[in-house]
């Protein structure tokens, strides 16, 4: 459609010119040609008219009227123009087409008139006497001295007519032919333009709308073919550009969605106009998409930010504060206010940086506590050793059974420190690597009896019963040993602090799940509270610090588990109600 609006605008206006132009060219040629036909008409009636006055017989500056009609009766056969001769008083002496005397007079002609006056006269009118249109050329005899008569020609329209008639047919065939081939190579000229044209229209159409691949194709036509080409060549470029855009801007886009960090840009009218996922989750916003071009103040209701934004809009230095956010989960962040300018220096905004401390945080709050408990652990046995040796040297040696008792306290508390010692060398053992993993191919039930045969002695002194319940023919690829230490570990504290005087009884059981294989020990004891389950896999965190200490616990045992479930890329997990016992699991990949 588009294309033949194209073509009907272009052909349509070169039609038009055409027409226009063959018009006044048509116009003219009739009007020049009738003109001249006319002119030359003139002429020939005029030779005439002269020829015949040199005919007339002249008698001593007469005129004969018998030898006038004799001699108009023998012109009368011999030419079809009408000559008449007229006498100065109006009366016809002559005529080649009527009986003179039947004539009117003819001084009122006006063709006679301006013979008589002026020596000749040209009429173009009706005859009465004929009945049709003539042509009429009068010429005074003589031209110079006395008038003796008006010789009249006159010829018939019609006559004139019908040879211009057909010079007239001559031309409009011509005007036809050189129309219909001006049209033809009008037609073919506008196809040859319109064509391409076309091309373009397309071709830049599906530039516009971002198709930086398409390419026009190279017409014929010189020029065209040079403005496609440059169009092409543009077309290219801005590809390339854009390509480099995108590959930037994607690259951007990467960095700043894998960044940990939070970044946010917001314009001098506070509207977000850049954020990342990370920003997102720092300030609850989710995976909302309709972020972008809203007002920070409308996403984020913290009067801290909006403070921080404020302070940085009135600096050019950047600013920066710790601030809490989060209601369920709360999260303490570094937030960063720095000036964005653009290429002119001009600020055009901030640029909010957040940085999550609420892990370094809780690891610096667990290096504090850990060297506050590893103080505490060893200064307790060092202190009773020391006293009760200072003891033993101010006397009490010399009193054998004092000096017994104080010797045990001290061996009680060395073995004490030993433990702690060597516990904490296994877990730097287990955290640095150094520990070498000689895996095999065990059954579960191998595991599980080795370790329950080895805390059988200290459940008899407990009186506390061990239910095994495991799957046989099942094999993992472990470290026996370390799994067996892990299972004894949390066997012993189910022992020490999971048993009341009413259930005394702990639950063994392993089992492959899914792949998984799950060993799990349970006690009905009266459970952890629950603000203590996020931390108690942490080096000398005890829930009841006391009563620890008084079973001779080092507060390493669940640390312990829990990094040897990890150098065997599983996981160890509690679960536990208040009054119903607790449940540790360890989780392997089979």
């Amino acid at each position: 459609m588009k294309n033949r609006t194209l073509f009907l605008s272009f052909f349509g206006v070169q039609i038009l010119i055409l027409l226009v132009a063959i018009s006044f060219v048509t116009f003219y040629t009739w009007f020049t040609s009738r003109n001249a036909f006319y002119r030359q008409w003139f002429r020939e009636l005029r030779l005439q008219s002269e020829l015949v006055s040199t005919l007339l017989p002249d008698d001593n500056n007469t005129l004969d009227k018998n030898a006038v009609q004799r001699l108009f009766t023998r012109i009368s056969h011999a030419e079809s123009h009408r000559f008449t001769l007229v006498l100065p008083d109006g009366k016809v002496i002559g005529d080649t087409q009527a009986d003179p005397d039947h004539l009117d007079l003819h001084n009122d002609r006006p063709e006679v008139r301006d013979a008589i006056q002026n020596g000749r006269g040209f009429q173009r009118r009706y005859s009465a006497s004929l009945g049709m249109m003539m042509l009429y050329l009068a010429e005074r005899m003589p031209q110079h001295g006395p008038l003796q008569a008006v010789i009249r020609v006159a010829v018939p329209e019609q006559t004139l007519m019908r040879e211009l008639n057909e010079s007239n047919r001559y031309i409009i065939m011509l005007v036809i032919v050189v129309f219909l081939g001006a049209l033809v190579v009008s037609y073919w000229s506008s196809l040859r333009i319109i064509g391409p044209v076309s091309d373009f229209q397309q071709g830049l159409q599906r530039l516009g709308q971002g198709e930086f691949s398409c390419r026009l194709s190279i017409p014929d036509v010189p020029h065209l073919s040079t403005l496609a080409r440059s169009i092409n060549q543009t077309a290219e470029r801005i590809e390339h550009f854009i390509k480099a855009l995108d590959e930037e801007r994607n690259l951007r886009t990467l960095i700043l969605a894998n960044m940990a960090r939070g970044v946010c840009a917001i314009d001098q009218t506070r509207i977000v106009r850049d954020i990342n996922q990370s920003a997102k989750r720092m300030l609850g916003l989710g995976n909302s998409e309709t972020v972008t071009g809203v007002r920070i103040s409308e996403l984020v209701r913290h009067p801290g930010l909006l403070n921080l934004i404020d302070s940085s809009e009135t600096h050019a230095d950047p600013i920066e504060r710790e601030m809490t956010f989060g209601l369920e989960q709360e999260m303490l962040l570094n937030v960063r206010a720095t000036p964005l300018a653009d290429m002119q220096g001009q600020r055009v905004g901030t640029l909010i940086l957040l940085n999550d401390l609420t892990l370094f945080r809780k690891l610096e709050t667990v290096r504090q506590d850990f060297v506050a408990n590893v103080s505490h652990e060893l200064r307790t046995p060092v202190t009773s050793i020391k006293g009760f040796a200072e003891t033993l040297l101010d006397g009490a040696k010399n009193d054998p059974a004092a000096c017994e008792r104080f010797l045990k306290i001290i061996v009680r508390q060395a073995s004490q420190l030993e433990s702690i010692i060597h516990d904490l060398l296994e877990l730097s053992r287990l955290e640095d690597g150094s520990a070498a993993l000689d895996k095999q191919h065990i059954a579960l039930q191998t595991i599980v009896m080795g370790a329950v045969e080895l805390c059988q002695h200290s459940a008899r002194e407990k009186k506390v019963g061990l239910a095994v319940f495991c799957q046989k023919e099942v094999e993992v690829v472990v470290q026996p040993g370390l799994i067996e230490q892990a299972l004894v570990n949390l066997i012993d504290n189910a022992i020490k602090y999971g048993v009341t005087e009413a259930n005394r009884r702990v639950e063994i059981s392993a089992s492959c799940v899914d792949h998984m294989a799950l060993f799990s020990v349970r006690d009905f004891g009266n459970g952890i509270p629950k603000n203590h389950l996020d931390r108690i896999f942490e080096r000398f965190y005890r829930v009841d610090k006391g009563r620890s200490r008084e079973m001779g616990g080092t507060g390493l045992g669940l640390a312990i588990v829990k990094h040897i479930a990890m150098v065997h890329n599983g996981t160890v997990s509690v679960s536990s109600e208040s009054g119903s016992g607790s449940i540790f699991t360890i989780q392997l990949p089979v």
